[in-house]
């Protein structure tokens, strides 16, 4: 039998909850979203009825690579490139060219930035959300 998914959210274990709050607030621009509950974690809205969940405690032997990405899609991705650049917030492409803007084989545009964790975010124009 088929099943039909739409993405809900998706958790990211991190050190220290203000910190990575305030670098997908103030640069990805996602909403925080109103919980009760405990003081360990946050959600935001990443658009689309999306979320992210954000969840403080022992990182351990958490390891990153950029294989294991999040990647998100924006309508405006030239504005999104030029508010990183004004605010100097690194970001390369796949091979890690930095400050290049990468296009994938499939023709769209695409850009890695790292959150305070070390995560890494893909952001796109691929499938850009409807304005």
């Amino acid at each position: 039998m088929r099943h039909i998914y739409s993405l809900d959210h998706f958790a990211l274990l991190v050190r220290d909850l203000d910190r990575s709050v305030a670098f997908y607030t103030d640069i990805l621009g996602f909403t925080p979203i109103e919980r009760t509950g405990s003081g360990n974690v946050a959600w935001l809205d990443i658009g689309g009825g999306d979320a992210i969940h954000l969840i403080q405690g022992e990182f351990g032997a958490t390891h990153l690579t950029k294989d294991t990405h999040v990647a998100v899609s924006t309508a405006d991705f030239d504005a999104l490139v030029a508010d990183l650049n004004a605010g100097g917030i690194p970001f390369t492409d796949w091979p890690g060219n930095p400050g290049r803007i990468g296009v994938h084989r499939n023709g769209f545009r695409q850009i890695y930035v790292q959150d305070p964790d070390g995560y890494w975010i893909e952001i796109n124009d691929h499938r850009p959300p409807a304005v």
